[in-house]
């Protein structure tokens, strides 16, 4: 098989790799992840019961490949302290927050086993194509728990770039918390605070 045969088929893979990348919207991206979510909860279980913290591999496992951590964490700092940054304290700062919003996620999802979900189709926000998917979590004898997705095309794909529990958003309160504390300790602590970033 000659170079140029090849090249035609690497190009052909390559195409149906990316068409089918982004031939699931931000709604069926959700409910998917949702759903193998929920298995691997009954799946593991007895083993949850045992070592509640293996929720946090699942979390990691299923659910931050469909994050944008360098958009959320900018948000959740703020634009002039994002830009202060250099690449180094950027990733490092992504990889702080990421663990924050797992460890997060991961306690609302062992609040709330053996739910039923409601989905409410995704709806524009905003004017940067954002999206916003909305999951109703109930169950008997507990107030029902409300969970959006603030999603933006990236990479061929959709990605969570927010997460509002009970109409709150996380990325703000971070934003609030995160604000109060450069004030009192001054950037560079605050940086420094994060032991992902204090080398």
């Amino acid at each position: 098989m000659n170079n140029f045969r090849l090249k035609i088929i690497a190009a052909t893979l390559l195409l149906l790799y990316f068409n089918a990348a982004i031939a699931l919207t931000a709604d069926e991206i959700v409910y998917e992840t949702t759903q193998e979510v929920l298995k691997q909860l009954e799946i593991n279980k007895d083993k949850l019961n045992d070592e509640p913290e293996y929720i946090q591999v699942i979390v990691r496992k299923l659910i931050i490949p469909h994050m944008d951590f360098d958009t959320m964490s900018a948000l959740a700092l703020g634009e002039d302290s994002w830009n202060k940054l250099s690449k180094i304290e950027k990733d490092c700062f992504s990889n702080a927050f990421k663990n924050l919003l797992v460890e997060r996620y991961a306690y609302i999802l062992l609040s709330y086993r053996n739910q039923d979900i409601h989905y409410q189709s995704a709806k524009p926000i905003g004017e940067k194509d954002y999206v916003s998917i909305r999951q109703t979590l109930t169950r008997p004898d507990t107030k029902p728990l409300t969970l959006e997705y603030p999603m933006k095309p990236k990479d061929e794909t959709w990605r969570v770039v927010d997460l509002v529990v009970d109409d709150v958003s996380l990325i703000r309160n971070y934003r609030k918390m995160f604000n109060k504390e450069i004030k009192q300790q001054g950037f560079e602590k605050f940086i420094d605070s994060f032991q992902e970033c204090n080398s």
